[in-house]
């Protein structure tokens, strides 16, 4: 009984340990990383050109339509000039039918104007001229209503290339919605792309700098980083500015220039004019810095070990970084200055500090800082760093 209680807690112990300890990095899956990050990058260029084809296949249809909206006025312009000599040309029929029929009225009254009106010599010379006088208002009758019926016919058609015109509009209205909307998606592919470029530069430079600590070190690659990579130990963080407010917290919100719901993946210190000294959060060595990121702006990334915990913090929307990759930075190390609201930063409105921070060296994911930093709720103020 007592050895199948042990192996019990032994297993316990064995998944416990396999849960919450996180795999290892090393140089080796950190060059993989990058490789993937690269191939990454690739797609992205490819769907890049996928939405650009997209949006001028959508431009092409939108120039067609708009020709055929013309066309069709111009058709319309034709009908109702067609309408207009249709209606003179009644008129003048119109006319010529009355006076026929004056004619007629005159010869049915008396034989005493028939040589007057026809200049008729007999009886049968007037009924000649009769004849051709009702056959020629019979021909301008039926002529007459041809006429009208072909301005009806005329009327309908206009109404037909009107109902045209305005599907033609509506489709594109359609067009230019989904226009824009392919326009955003290209957007966000293109600071996608900017950042991926960003963020593969900065980890080309960090690779570089674990490549050199490992030969320094001899360190074979698939040594776990930890093992070979050697951060001064810490207590605890303090705050990165001697003062501030919580503008933001860690979470999902509504982004404030993306307008759509995402992560924030950490918090916003306001309160700070541009250019004020940012801090080094803890003891803890540059592993990371990237430039100019179109969301985000300047970061600086470093590495820290704090009660045997390895962890690491990310500075962003800096306006002048004031580390390299490599440097072993203290409480008092300024890193940079607060920046944002830059026009390369996409994702900030104004001077702010964006802190977050990542539970490894490597890789990782986003945690509160209120798990380790000491700050005051959402609109709160500090005014020291503990």
């Amino acid at each position: 009984m007592r050895n199948k209680i042990f192996k019990i807690l032994f297993t316990i112990i064995c998944i416990f340990f396999m849960i919450s300890t996180p795999n290892a990095k090393s140089l080796k899956t950190i060059k993989e990383e990058l490789a993937r990050d690269e191939a990454n990058m690739a797609e992205n260029i490819a769907r890049q050109k996928t939405i650009q084809n997209k949006m001028q296949q959508m431009n092409n249809e939108i120039g067609d339509i708009h020709k055929k909206i013309q066309d069709n006025q111009n058709k319309i312009l034709e009908s109702k000039a067609k309408i207009e000599s249709l209606q003179k040309d009644i008129e003048a029929k119109q006319k010529e039918i009355d006076n026929l029929l004056s004619f007629l009225q005159v010869s049915q009254k008396d034989n005493v104007y028939l040589e007057y009106v026809f200049e008729a010599k007999d009886f049968t010379d007037f009924i000649y001229r009769s004849a051709i006088v009702e056959e020629l208002t019979k021909y301008n009758d039926e002529l007459i209503d041809t006429m009208y019926s072909m301005i009806e016919e005329n009327k309908a058609l206009q109404k037909e290339l009107e109902k045209q015109i305005k599907e033609s509009e509506d489709n594109i209205a359609s067009l230019q919605k989904s226009l824009k909307k392919y326009d955003l998606d290209l957007d966000d592919v293109l600071d996608e792309q900017e950042d991926i470029e960003a963020e593969i530069k900065a980890r080309k430079v960090e690779v570089a700098a674990y490549e050199k600590i490992y030969r320094d070190n001899k360190c074979d690659e698939n040594v776990d980083i930890t093992k070979c990579v050697n951060v001064p130990p810490t207590d605890q963080f303090v705050r990165p500015l001697k003062k501030g407010t919580i503008t933001s917290l860690f979470g999902y919100r509504y982004h404030p220039t993306q307008h759509v719901w995402k992560l924030h993946s950490g918090v916003d210190i306001g309160g700070n004019s541009m250019g004020t000294n940012v801090y080094a959060a803890a003891i803890g060595r540059v592993s990371a810095i990237v430039h100019k990121s179109s969301c985000g702006g300047n970061k600086v990334y470093i590495e820290h070990t704090i009660k045997g915990k390895n962890l690491r913090t990310v500075y962003m929307h800096l306006h002048t970084i004031k580390v390299k990759v490599g440097d072993i930075v203290s409480i008092d190390t300024v890193i940079g200055t607060v920046g944002g609201g830059e026009s390369y930063d996409n994702c900030s409105t104004g001077p702010h500090l964006h802190l977050t921070v990542i539970n490894a060296w490597s890789g990782g994911s986003y945690v509160d800082p209120y798990n380790y930093f000491k700050l005051p709720g959402l609109g709160g103020k500090f005014t020291s760093r503990w």
